[in-house]
């Protein structure tokens, strides 16, 4: 049986029966909602608090009353509502020159959002678009260049990208 939090009245009975200790049957999920951004939860931080009013069926009953608080062990940043990538650390392998090869990248919203992202990185030019080999120089190319496109537009570091709403695919090759 589930209840919304918070509870307003009384749950259901649970007849434990006998004197044999045994857990309760109690979950506590907790759901990110509402709009992008993030709730701390602290270490040592009340996260529940769970009253519990015990009465037996023998003699008077012998009424009790009981709290738990359920307490965060880490400190915790539960993100809540927006958006998540599908692939963080993305290896793209490069073709022999000249050649492209796209970024498999996916945006994912849970509500309609207002999306862009940015390119950061070492460049070798003004403009901002041919990023640098940053391999050891033992190893590494000379006079090749890496920009990245976007509908057919090179894209230069630090300036926002609108990708509109609900992105599903972020295409960069």
């Amino acid at each position: 049986m589930t209840y919304p939090f918070p509870l307003t009245t009384n749950t259901n009975v649970l007849d434990i029966g006998d004197k044999t200790p045994m857990p309760l049957p109690l979950k506590l999920y907790i759901t990110p909602v509402g709009a992008a951004g993030g709730v701390v939860i602290k270490a040592g931080e009340v996260i529940a608090r769970i009253h519990m009013y015990k009465i037996a069926t023998l003699g008077s009953g012998n009424p009790r009353n009981f709290t738990w608080n359920i307490i965060s062990n880490n400190s915790v940043v539960m993100p809540t509502g927006g958006c998540t990538v599908d692939s963080r650390n993305v290896t793209v392998d490069l073709p022999d020159f000249p050649g492209s090869a796209e970024i498999p990248l996916g945006v994912y919203c849970s509500s309609e959002q207002k999306l862009s992202f940015y390119l950061s990185g070492a460049t070798t030019d003004s403009s901002r678009q041919v990023f640098a080999n940053t391999a050891p120089d033992a190893t590494k190319a000379s006079g090749v260049g890496v920009t990245l496109m976007r509908n057919g537009k090179i894209l230069a570091t630090g300036e926002n990208v609108s990708l509109g709403t609900n992105a599903d695919q972020l295409r960069i090759s």
